[in-house]
């Protein structure tokens, strides 16, 4: 399943600001070594250093091949093919130096009029089969990660917290009792349990706990740990601990709204009172790189 996060466009000057999109958490990235146990895995009667060998052997052809001018279709996958970006020259043959374009990589001077037609070359990937947009349509199966998750649920919590929904407590049917402002008449207690269960309204919040990253992160109430799901009353003050990922710094947010963290030791910790509603608690507790789109990856045709 493809896991997806949820990224908020900050560019003011762009017409899609404050829109959010969906982006793939990527897990992991498998070199031909992993492939290569993967696909032993697989029932084969191969090695997987065999395998290993022979995909190293496949890449080293595809490159070959694709530099001589050719395209490589790897069947269900993709066409593999090497192309140019073009330096633009003003003339095919400039008359004053007597020099022509020239079928090589290079740049070209600001007042130059010919040289170099390519600046540099890339290779392109063009899917193909079962590997087309269509095809990945149709089989692709998609989710949220818990923090996405969490953070639609928040968002939903914070909604419904300020839709002004309200409740009644002052009054009671129950045998035919009644209770206004603290006075009870008739009914067999009823009155007092409806001031009971003012109160239970008014706390008994859910607590929603999602982390991500390599780091860990504890969450604790009184000195107790807190887990996701645990409920906790209004104004409950819940404490966070997180160690994060070598070289990362964490971050912490409640219903969306950042948690103050503060570092001593390489340890992070910050606070926050409960909400008076279900919330959602978020920690990331570090993470190498956003799992976005902006690594070494083939152009599209």
């Amino acid at each position: 399943m493809i896991e997806l996060y949820i990224s908020q466009n900050k560019n003011t000057q762009s017409e899609a600001y404050g829109k959010y999109y969906p982006r793939v958490s990527y897990k992991q990235t498998m070199n031909i070594h992993d492939m290569a146990v993967h696909m032993a895995e697989h029932n084969t009667p191969f090695s997987e250093g065999t395998i290993e060998g022979i995909l190293r052997d496949f890449v080293k052809c595809v490159r070959e091949q694709t530099l001589n001018g050719n395209t490589v279709k790897v069947d269900n996958l993709a066409i593999f093919k090497v192309s140019v970006i073009g330096n633009g020259c003003k003339e095919l043959y400039d008359a004053d130096l007597d020099k022509t374009i020239t079928a090589s990589i290079g740049t070209i001077g600001r007042n130059d009029k010919t040289g170099p037609a390519v600046n540099s070359l890339k290779l392109l990937a063009q899917a193909t089969g079962e590997y087309t947009r269509e095809e990945l349509n149709k089989d692709g199966k998609l989710g949220w990660t818990d923090k996405a998750a969490a953070e639609i649920l928040a968002a939903k919590n914070a909604a419904m917290g300020n839709s002004g929904g309200s409740s009644s407590g002052g009054s009671s049917d129950n045998n035919g009792g009644s209770q206004d402002g603290g006075t009870q008449s008739g009914g067999d207690n009823s009155g007092q349990q409806g001031q009971q269960g003012d109160q239970n309204q008014q706390s008994g919040y859910a607590l929603t706990i999602a982390t991500s990253g390599s780091g860990t992160a504890t969450v604790t109430h009184d000195g107790n740990a807190v887990t996701s799901g645990a409920t906790l009353n209004e104004d409950d003050e819940v404490e966070i601990s997180i160690t994060p990922a070598e070289g990362q710094v964490p971050t912490a947010s409640i219903n969306s709204s950042a948690i103050e963290l503060t570092e001593d030791n390489g340890v992070y910790t910050g606070s926050f009172a409960m909400p008076g509603q279900a919330s959602a608690l978020v920690i990331s507790t570090g993470i190498s790189g956003d799992g976005g789109d902006g690594g070494e990856g083939l152009d599209k045709d």
